[in-house]
């Protein structure tokens, strides 16, 4: 992936963290997971059952359950967080912006209503909602409009009702009046920002420039400023200001977070001194069970908003000094969004259009005779008509982002390659970017652009189609590569031993570590940081730490590797670090030019006493914190892609204190240690065969084949 497509950012997710109250305890679902979608590409995020995939999905649509616990992070769409939209804003984008396949077609469709009735619904429903919001638009911007000119407004008008044909309409003619009531309407926005601008930064000076933050006054401070904001916004403009209107928003959730996080935290000191233990992986299961697995800490949350507001300032004095041409520029736009309200206020759906736009969907998708096929109920379809029937639903709105939530699933192999095709195929005609679901690396191995492995909740590995098939990291990863099968292997599919752990209580470390017969012993003691692999491509495994013990990965995923590079040498990754790579074991050591010289025989003998020792201090437990509440709080998932470090927001002042009426419980200067990088080390394990052996084994797989079943 470029740079030009790294910079067409569609969805953002970062460090969410979602759990579900139940009977038995809260279920710790998504743990603090960062991913990016961009533009025309399709992003696989590939997991066990249980992993949390399809909780995120549901997230990002907004139709998670009751039960839900948003514990942190943000989804931004188009300048907006998704998860602090009120519900009346979020209708406007689910369905029409952000759309839906679920996994079962049957399920999905109603059985007691014909198929082109169900889709001829959805885009009646469209339309209205599209009628609707053209005509209140343009009774809001001619409200701007009359009073910057109201003979030029009472002609446009005039214009408008004598049209005979709204589509082909040119307004180009009055681009004038626009751009004087934009550049009328930046003045009066100015004139505001001169009045907020230096309140805000009256508030920021006395409450966050320093070490230390009273909590309860700068909250009331930013609150007596919160109207003044409603005047920086253009009163004209047909988009709303995302810095400037969710600015309050966000302040309001994290006060209200800050207020929490005191609660949590006493009651987190509370649950160690009842039990006797200094930390929360110390404490019994039933408590773990209830409670949160990460607190963060009231610091923080204030340095959200002590970033929100540093954001806001920036972004308001940018304003102010806005050029003729961005003014120009902002008038074009709104008349070309004035001119399309317009067609919408005024355009009509009778039935016949209706049922001619559904069969023509039909036929989009694929479905044979689509004329007969309408007036047929689902039950008379095949799973695979009835999977077309929904995505043709889906598309109907003609959506940006396509979630599709295990969409082949419950249909046989041979569909399950017709509907991949199809959703190709649909993403390019209509420039959609799609987030697609699955448990089965096979299935994307020919459409996804990028690739998400996920396992307990986290992302463990991250990279583009080629980086995750060609040169995988991670031993899950593996575990799931060597467990596809495909029409050449000879070799015995791996099995991966035991199940996916309890969420109620999910382990300490690396969660994979249990099912890991080569997991080192530092596994179960630290959750591992991203390793960078590439600018595209990270892995959250001490497996990649320069200390680790060399690893060989499983036969079978080495043959598959070896064969389908060899038949297509072009895929193979660009990395720049080659720590225990399947390409190691592939190609000649001594052809690879970033490759350090293997130390001598003798000099590795030497070595092998101090190994041992490694291992022996690997293995002691990881020194906690005094206190027990600085070490039961594990770090947050750094995004893992690089593009995150290049796009990152200058550093700015850390709260380091805050001063609050509220009793804050009390937190030891002393931090939990990271296990020293020389601790790492391997369990022993019986001596495997040499790495040249298992790489000479005739497997002449493809990329094309691991998707076959």
């Amino acid at each position: 992936m470029d740079s030009a497509e790294r910079s067409n950012k569609v969805l953002e997710v970062k460090n969410l963290r979602i759990s579900f109250k139940t009977n038995g305890g809260t279920v710790k679902a998504v743990r603090g997971i960062s991913f990016s979608l961009y533009k025309n590409r399709t992003l696989a995020i590939v997991g066990e059952s249980g992993s949390g995939k399809s909780v995120t999905s549901k997230a990002i649509l907004g139709i998670l359950a009751n039960n839900k616990i948003i514990e942190g992070g943000q989804i931004i769409y188009d300048g907006k967080d998704l998860l602090t939209l009120p519900e009346e804003q979020f209708t406007k984008l689910r369905g029409v912006k952000l759309s839906m396949i679920f996994q079962d077609p049957l399920s999905s469709l109603n059985p007691i209503m014909i198929v082109g009735k169900q889709l001829t619904e959805a885009i009646v429903l469209k339309h209205r909602a599209d009628k609707k919001e053209g005509k209140r638009m343009l009774a809001k911007l001619g409200v701007r409009l009359k009073s910057t000119d109201a003979a030029k407004y009472a002609e446009l008008e005039n214009t408008l009702k004598s049209c005979k044909d709204p589509e082909n309409i040119d307004l180009s003619s009055y681009f004038d009046f626009f751009h004087t009531a934009v550049m009328e309407s930046a003045e009066r926005r100015n004139q505001g920002i001169s009045t907020a601008l230096p309140a805000i930064k009256e508030v920021y000076e006395k409450y966050f420039s320093g070490d230390t933050i009273d909590v309860e006054g700068s909250e009331k401070a930013l609150k007596g400023i919160y109207h003044l904001l409603k005047s920086c916004n253009l009163d004209i403009d047909v988009e709303v200001d995302n810095v400037v209107s969710t600015f309050p928003i966000l302040t309001k959730k994290e006060y209200k977070e800050v207020n929490l996080a005191y609660s949590l935290l006493s009651q987190r000191q509370a649950d160690l001194k009842k039990e006797g233990v200094e930390d929360y992986w110390s404490l019994s299961a039933a408590t773990r069970a209830k409670r949160r697995e990460v607190i963060m800490t009231p610091e923080e949350h204030m340095a959200a908003i002590v970033n929100a507001t540093s954001d806001l300032l920036a972004h308001l004095e940018a304003l102010l000094v806005e050029t003729p041409e961005e003014v120009e520029a902002n008038a074009r736009h709104i008349l070309d969004r004035y001119t399309e309200f317009y067609k919408k206020s005024v355009s009509t759906l009778s039935s016949e259009k209706a049922k001619e736009q559904a069969i023509k969907m039909l036929g989009q998708v694929g479905i044979a005779n689509p004329e007969a096929r309408f007036k047929q109920y689902p039950f008379e379809l095949s799973g695979g008509m009835r999977q077309r029937v929904v995505i043709a639903i889906a598309l109907c709105s003609r959506p940006e982002v396509l979630i599709c939530d295990e969409p082949t699933t419950a249909l046989d192999v041979t569909i399950q390659s017709q509907i991949l095709e199809l959703i190709n195929s649909l993403k390019k005609e209509l420039n959609l970017s799609i987030v697609f679901i699955t448990h089965d690396l096979g299935v994307v191995a020919n459409m996804a652009d990028d690739i998400a492995v996920m396992y307990a909740g986290k992302i463990v590995e991250y990279g583009t189609a080629e980086d995750i098939f060609y040169d995988p990291r991670h031993p899950y990863t593996w575990a799931l590569l060597g467990s596809v099968p495909d029409l050449n292997t000879k070799e015995k599919l791996n099995a991966i031993p035991g199940t996916t752990p309890n969420m109620l209580i999910p382990p300490k470390g690396d969660a994979f570590a249990i099912r890991n017969k080569d997991a080192l012993a530092i596994d179960s003691q630290e959750e591992a940081p991203f390793f960078e692999v590439s600018p595209t491509h990270a892995a959250a495994t001490w497996n990649l730490a320069p200390e680790a013990p060399d690893l060989l990965p499983p036969a079978i995923v080495l043959e598959r590797i070896k064969a389908a590079l060899t038949a297509h040498p072009e895929y193979t990754p660009i990395v720049t670090s080659t720590k225990n790579s399947p390409l190691n074991f592939i190609f000649d050591k001594a052809s690879k030019k970033d490759k350090k010289e293997e130390k001598p025989a003798e000099e590795k003998k030497e070595e092998a006493p101090k190994a041992q020792e490694k291992l022996e201090a690997a293995a002691s437990p990881v020194e906690e914190a005094a206190s027990g509440v600085a070490s039961a709080e594990t770090k947050p998932q750094e995004a893992p892609i690089a593009e995150a470090k290049e796009q990152a927001a200058p550093a700015k002042k850390p709260v380091t204190h805050i001063i609050s009426k509220k009793p804050a419980a009390k937190k030891s200067s002393a931090k939990k240690e990271a296990a020293p990088k020389e601790e790492i080390a391997s369990e022993p394990k019986p001596k495997k065969a040499p790495a040249k052996k298992a790489a000479s084994k005739k497997a002449p797989a493809k990329k094309d084949a691991m998707a076959d079943k």
